[in-house]
């Protein structure tokens, strides 16, 4: 079905004559969903039953559902809990200040960054969010305040500019005459430094501002801050910085978390003034809200004083950020992971999962997709997958988005109760619909994307794999590979014709014999498997196999840490031993131990 709110006003003029109505109707149902904010399309009333009913049966018409909010005592800020359509929660934010209030909203569900002070990538990224889904947030809050918004900020859950098609429609459709009309000097886009997206924003010229998430005042503390640092030099983000205002001649907000013993010192902020005082920009310092999941502290007063006033002397415009919600689950991402954290309680599941994907060194088109959920998705307990596309610039990014996303759309429709069917039926659907898209274009011929599946219940889990992407298992420092390679050199090896370490080295190692989408029925292999409490398994693309050896990824896996650090360092390694490929992870942790399995 088609999102509809997510339609420009020609676009949805073009549905309405496709199906036989006049063009004003789109402009009825424009105002209808972007101005009077209705859930469903029955609240349509100048509508004719007709046509209402016409659009229920081919648009889907995006509504939130509010499940908790938590207001500040302290600064009435308050905060959203959003449930959307697959079950995955966002959450969002509203601030009153004197000039007007501000809305806070989720790009992504999760994130993938991996910022170490940041709640919202500790169970690393679920999927990008549609635009009706990052509008819909600003509709909930206005119509729960009675309230108009006055200004948004895309600063919450996720990274805007790894969603950035998603994120052009919402400013479009946010700052459009017809909708809200939020002027997009109202708007601020926030990201933590990828670079080329910041250069086809700047192209856009519009006249939003950026928010650069800087954190540290030199590229190699940078690194231990932020991972992305590994992938895009300081120097080149800055420079991003300086084309974006060269571009729009809006001045540059630089985000600086201050971390207590971290980046807080005399010298960092002497080395921070060096960075920026030849950028038009303002410095906002922000005190670091503490999150359980990591021992990083805020700065004390004094601290946070002596760096501002140490920025302003040397002529640095700086603010410190005004601290709100300090009272509530304030930092990004900690309403939801709190909820989360409680379902899994609730549920008897004590599942722990991370989701991680990189670009590597060489690629410039990220192909790998991942996603983890540790809730249930339709009858499956939780449901973990990892996709390696394969094909032309765009057709393999599609391969594997699309796949995943029909695999994971199909699960939560199914009426099986079997998990082997549950599987089989949805892989199969997936790999006959990434077929059917293959030949609708000529760009596409010939994309496919491999594909490894996990789910478990209790002690009990099941596999599916096609391709060569992997899942192991790592129990007491002993690694043990569970999915089968369906490529040239893994058919030799069981053969007998080469051995493992032959193989690994062999020219036509990335020759695979299997993968989804290529032909119009799909070969997949099964695997059930008793698993044990402490264990912990990967699902990984060869992107990660190909540079990490075995022995290697047993250690780093066996780690006593927090599974998205060691996620983390396994990208982080796969990198520094060349990054080949694109690099796929997820690690799922099972403790059943409290739940008497």
């Amino acid at each position: 079905m088609i999102d509809i709110k997510s339609l420009t006003l020609p676009e949805l003029q073009e549905e309405m004559e496709k199906i036989g109505e006049k063009k004003f109707r789109a402009g009825q149902i424009y105002e209808w969903m972007h101005v009077k904010l209705v859930d469903s399309f029955d609240e349509m009333t100048n509508l004719s039953k007709g046509l209402r009913e016409k659009l229920k049966e081919q648009y889907e018409l995006i509504s939130l559902e509010l499940v908790e909010v938590q207001t500040s005592k302290i600064d009435e800020t308050s905060k959203f809990l959003f449930r959307l359509s697959d079950g995955n929660v966002i959450e969002s934010v509203l601030m009153k200040y004197h000039h007007g209030n501000s809305v806070c909203i989720s790009s992504q569900v999760g994130c993938r960054m991996g910022c170490r002070f940041c709640a919202s990538t500790l169970d690393g990224l679920e999927r990008g969010l549609k635009p009706s889904e990052m509008l819909d947030q600003i509709y909930k809050i206005q119509k729960w305040s009675q309230e108009r918004v006055h200004n948004v900020v895309v600063m919450g859950t996720g990274e805007p500019l790894d969603n950035y098609d998603s994120l052009l429609r919402f400013i479009h459709l946010l700052t459009d005459e017809g909708g809200l009309h939020i002027s997009q000097r109202n708007l601020t886009v926030s990201t933590c430094g990828i670079v080329p997206n910041m250069r086809r924003l700047a192209d856009e010229k519009l006249q939003i501002t950026l928010a650069l998430s800087l954190h540290a005042s030199s590229q190699e503390k940078r690194k231990t801050l932020m991972p992305v640092a590994y992938k895009f030099d300081l120097k080149d983000v800055l420079d991003a910085c300086r084309y974006y205002f060269e571009q729009t001649g809006r001045r540059i907000t630089f985000e600086y978390s201050l971390v207590g013993g971290v980046n807080d010192s005399s010298e960092d902020a002497r080395e921070l003034t060096e960075l920026v005082k030849d950028l038009n920009c303002h410095i906002n310092l922000i005190p670091v809200n503490p999150i359980k999941e990591r021992d990083y502290v805020q700065s004390d007063s004094r601290a946070i004083l002596n760096f501002k006033n140490k920025l302003e002397k040397s002529g640095i415009n700086v603010t410190i950020r005004r601290e709100m919600g300090r009272d509530i689950d304030g930092a990004c991402g900690q309403l939801r992971k709190s909820y989360m954290d409680t379902e899994k309680e609730r549920e008897g599941e004590v599942q722990t999962s991370v989701a991680m994907t990189d670009v590597g060194r060489v690629r410039k088109v990220n192909q790998d997709y991942v996603y983890a959920s540790d809730t249930p998705v339709g009858n499956l307990p939780n449901l973990y997958i990892v996709a390696d596309g394969m094909g032309g610039h765009k057709a393999g990014d599609l391969a594997s988005s699309y796949a995943v996303q029909t695999i994971v759309e199909a699960i939560s429709r199914s009426v099986e109760t079997r998990p082997a069917l549950i599987l089989q039926k949805a892989i199969r659907y997936a790999n006959y619909r990434l077929y059917e898209k293959s030949e609708e274009r000529e760009e596409y011929h010939g994309m496919g994307t491999t594909l490894v599946v996990l789910t478990v219940y209790k002690d009990e889990a099941l596999a599916a794999n096609i391709g060569d992407s992997r899942l192991y298992e790592i129990s007491q420092k002993q690694i043990r590979q569970i999915s089968e390679d369906h490529s040239l050199v893994a058919e030799l090896v069981r053969k007998g014709e080469l051995s493992a370490t032959e193989a690994r080295r062999h020219p036509d190692k990335n020759i695979i014999t299997r993968a989804l989408g290529i032909q119009d029925e799909a070969q997949i292999d099964l695997f059930p498997f008793r698993v044990e409490t402490g264990n912990r398994y990967l699902l990984c693309s060869d992107g990660l196999t190909n540079m990490v050896e075995d022995t290697e990824l047993c250690r780093l896996i066996s780690q006593k840490k927090d599974i998205s650090e060691i996620g983390a360092e396994l990208i982080l390694k796969a990198n520094k031993n060349g990054g080949l490929d694109n690099i796929a992870v997820v690690l799922v942790e099972i403790d059943n131990s409290e739940v008497g399995l």
